[in-house]
């Protein structure tokens, strides 16, 4: 696994666990359950390009 992959596997893990913070002090839990798509996809769309600009190099 490279540099990028390990930084897009932190966002998937990483934002959702800030807003999961800021839903526990706000009490308001559609900042946790709005930020699980963005991040899954932005995340994944990360992993899986800098998967491939790594087979061409």
């Amino acid at each position: 696994m490279n540099k990028y992959q390990k930084i897009s596997i932190g966002v998937m893990i990483g934002f959702p666990i800030f807003f999961l913070v800021v839903s526990l002090f706000t009490g308001k839990w559609g900042f946790f359950l709005w930020s699980l798509a963005p991040s899954f996809i932005s995340g994944m769309t990360g992993f899986f390009a800098s998967k491939n600009a790594n087979r061409t190099t």
